[in-house]
This record gives structure tokens, sequence and C-alpha cells, in this order.
């Protein structure tokens, strides 16, 4: 198989690194993503798992649950979001006047000319529109390395009540965790403590998240929509790289391992990336004792 956007190898529809530019909220699993279509044609919406969801020539998106459409049951999407409709010129994207917009290539728009391997976000749920005959139905066994298990997605254990309260509103502001990062007193690393756990960070991994922790409290002032952003230049300037020329492939990799880490604590989706901004938390670090919401 070949990644539907960038054609590299890989065992789904969506290679890693393409995968790491879809905005994923958390906590968000693949069930939270239905799509039915009954006259399908030869374009269709990949989100994050690497999951194609075909379309009609005029497709509905929204929050409830459709008979034909694309269903996202997120908060920060509308209940009639956006539609995608084919015509004689090809695919656009319109947005019906949703609270949170629709988004191209991280470009607000009220409609849209769409193009293989564009990037097509709904309030905070990014997919990427591919018009590709060769794509695959994955089952679970082959999506599982990018999503929580259901059972853990609905632990409350693993879900902090500041995260879990955001399905509550249709605000798209970022939500606030009590985490805490701990050096390692002989150096080499650290920890990091949420939700109940504490995972163990190599030096660089460890960097990254105090970088991107640091970003994000300093810019308490800035809209929620940019703040937090570490360029990638500034990343892969300043970390503690054991490679003598690091590049952008070696923070890929690097964002892509942590992400999997975080994982195991149910937080792989703590990361956000966005084209042309960088890196960011997607929630606002708090101490402990600020937890309550």
């Amino acid at each position: 198989m070949y990644c539907a956007v960038c054609r590299a190898a890989t065992a789904t529809n969506l290679c890693d690194e393409c995968a790491s530019e879809l905005d994923r909220p958390l906590p968000f699993v693949p069930e939270q993503v239905l799509s039915a279509a009954v006259q399908p044609q030869s374009a269709f919406v990949v989100d994050v798992w690497g999951r194609v969801h075909s379309l009609e020539k005029r497709t509905a998106v929204g929050r409830v649950p459709l008979a034909r459409g694309l269903s996202i049951l997120h908060a920060s999407v509308s209940r009639r979001h956006a539609e995608l409709i084919a015509d004689d010129n090809g695919w656009q994207v319109v947005d019906l006047a949703s609270t949170n917009g629709t988004m191209v290539n991280d470009h607000s728009v009220a409609s849209a000319r769409l193009t293989s391997g564009d990037r097509v976000c709904f309030g905070s749920l990014a997919f990427f529109f591919v018009q590709d005959d060769g794509l695959r139905t994955l089952d679970v066994g082959q999506i599982e390395s990018r999503t929580l298990r259901p059972e853990d997605a609905a632990s409350p254990a693993l879900i902090p009540d500041a995260i879990r309260s955001q399905a509550e509103t249709t605000h798209v502001g970022l939500p606030r965790l009590a985490l805490r990062l701990i050096e390692a007193p002989a150096g080499g690393g650290g920890f990091l403590e949420a939700v109940g756990h504490r995972i163990q960070l190599s030096t660089t991994q460890y960097a990254l998240l105090q970088m991107l922790h640091d970003r994000m409290t300093q810019q308490a002032t800035t809209s929620s929509l940019v703040r937090g952003f570490v360029p990638s230049g500034q990343l892969i300037a300043d970390l503690p790289w054991d490679a003598t020329a690091p590049d952008e492939n070696h923070l890929k990799q690097l964002i892509r391992r942590l992400r999997r880490a975080l994982d195991a604590i149910s937080l792989g989706g703590m990361i956000e990336s966005r084209r042309g901004m960088g890196y960011r938390l997607r929630v606002v670090p708090i101490a402990s004792d600020q937890s309550k919401v």
C-alpha cells in the first residue's frame, strides 16, 4: 500500500508523517467519525487513522448521525456544518455558517475548490481530501496504533474532567490539563506526570515537551487559535539532538516517538502540528492544585 497524500509506502492509507498533519482533539476515537454513501464517487476524505470515507456528489457534514453523509461526533462540529459537492468543475467544500468554521490548507473558507491532497478541517477535526481509486478499507487491527482502545477512551481515570467537559460546549478554546515535568536528578531525560500516570522520557523528548510547555504558559494573553506554537526551525536549532546535523526528518521522527509514548496514557493527541506554524501542546498546562475548572 501507499500513502494517499505523499505516495510513500505504508501499511495503511496514510503514512505517519502525513497523519501528524491532521488535527485530533483530546479525547477522540475512530467511533466518533461515521460515514455512509449510497452512490459513492471516486473521491474520499481520509481521517487521521487512514480510514477512507466515500463521498457522494453532494455529501453533508455535521455533528448528528446521518443516514447518508459524514458525521463527526464532536462539539466543535456544528449540527449542519458543511457540504462537499461535485460539479462539472470538480469538487468544492461549502461551509454552512458553522460556529467554528471550515478550513482548507489552514485558510478559513466560506467555499473553496478542492484538489487531491488538500487538508480540510471541520471545527477541530481535519481530513485529507483525496481522489484515488487505490485506497483500501482498514480493519480495527490496522488502525489501533493511531488510536485509543475504546475501553481506554471510556475510562474516567484516563480522561481528565477538564478535557471531558469540552464536549459540553461548542467553544474550541484549549482545555486545561494538570501535568508536571520532572527532570531526572542525574540528567538523561525526565518524567511526565499527567492523568494519574507517569511516563519516562528521553533527554530530547523531555526538552521538547518543556519547550512546548513553556511557550504555552508564556503566551497566556494570545488567542487560543495561535497560542503556544513553536516553529520547527526553532525546535531543530535548540533541542539537544544526538545527530550532528538534525533536520526536519529528525524532528518528525521525534514527534512520532513522543506521540507513541503519550499514547500509553491516552494523550497521544496532545501534541498538535500546523503547517507553517510548528508544534504546540493541545492543552493549557496547569499545576495539580489548579486542575478544577
